[in-house]
């Protein structure tokens, strides 16, 4: 329906400006506006069919290259789950060192549910007060 609407204003626009240029009468008044609106009338005539079509070429160009990165990134991840030795190899090597970091035990925790708050905020407390006295 945009469309049908498009190019009737289009064809208003054409059949208007065939109109005008056969008018014999001197323009006054209404005829005299549409005479001096005209070219704005054109302009959006134009544009109504110009600016999705200017959109739609850079849409597809910016999808087009959304696939491309997509393809690129589809590639890499299947060279990850299928890796050669050399890279297999790398993978084991980075996850023992993962392995080797340190892992946060009961006695590095600071607040725990395991207990009430008004119990770890004595403890806190207590802690501060240690600390000062060092």
């Amino acid at each position: 329906m945009v469309i049908g609407l498009g190019t009737l204003n289009l064809f208003g626009v054409i059949v208007l400006g065939s109109m005008l240029k056969n008018t014999t009468v001197a323009p006054s008044g209404f005829i005299s506006f549409v005479s001096d609106i005209f070219p704005l009338l054109q302009v959006y005539a134009a544009s109504f069919f110009a600016i999705p079509l200017f959109r739609w070429f850079l849409l597809s160009r910016r999808n087009s290259a959304i696939e491309s990165r997509n393809l690129a990134r589809r590639q890499r991840a299947g060279a990850l789950e299928l890796p050669d030795p050399a890279l297999r190899k790398k993978q084991l090597l980075n996850a023992r060192e993962m392995a080797k970091r340190s892992v946060i035990g009961s006695d590095r925790i600071v607040y725990s549910t395991e207990k009430d708050v008004l119990d770890q905020d004595y403890e806190a407390k207590e802690w501060d007060r240690r600390f000062k006295e060092l």
